[in-house]
């Protein structure tokens, strides 16, 4: 198999450029969870997540260098992702925006056993233990095993695309 060409550095896309296309690509929205070093629930909005495996039940998320989830995540060892319903972009919006103490104010959450906090807005949980955490550009990749899962309804997902929250068409 050939090696890859390097582009060279002058044809790279700027992160601007990267960011517009990126943003062509729709996603789902979550809010990542962990505790802070005095106990304290945290949490982020976070788009950059998948599925990675089923047998061990596997998912990885991406944080920002910047973003303030990154040490606590690596620090306390467990995460949890909780899938934001179409009727949530308040949420999002919060826990992109807000200052960090005020983001659980008006969100109620719940944990199970040394689980991370539950969002009990959150349609769908994923409780999982930090497995790999990988630094990838100005991002860390962590990968976690998946310890729980709870499906509180089938609600439609919260959508991002091109910068905006989106709805599916009803079926």
């Amino acid at each position: 198999m050939a090696s890859p060409v390097a582009p060279l550095e002058d044809t790279l896309p700027s992160p601007t450029e990267w960011r517009a296309a990126m943003g062509a690509f729709p996603t789902g929205v979550t809010v990542v969870t962990t505790w802070g070093p005095e106990g304290q629930p945290l949490g982020s909005t976070i788009n950059a997540f998948c599925s990675v495996s089923l047998s061990p039940p596997m998912l990885l998320i991406c944080l920002d260098l910047n973003n303030p989830l990154c040490g606590p995540v690596q620090a306390c060892g467990v995460f949890g992702v909780n899938f934001l319903g179409e009727d949530a972009p308040a949420t999002a919006r919060c826990f992109a925006v807000t200052p960090e103490e005020d983001r659980f104010r008006e969100h109620a959450f719940r944990t199970v056993g040394e689980g991370a906090p539950q969002l009990e807005c959150a349609p769908v949980f994923v409780d999982c233990a930090v497995e790999t955490i990988i630094t990838a550009g100005d991002h860390l990749v962590v990968v976690g095993r998946g310890l729980r899962t709870e499906q509180a309804c089938a609600a439609a997902p919260l959508l991002y695309h091109r910068g905006r929250f989106h709805k599916l068409p009803p079926l």
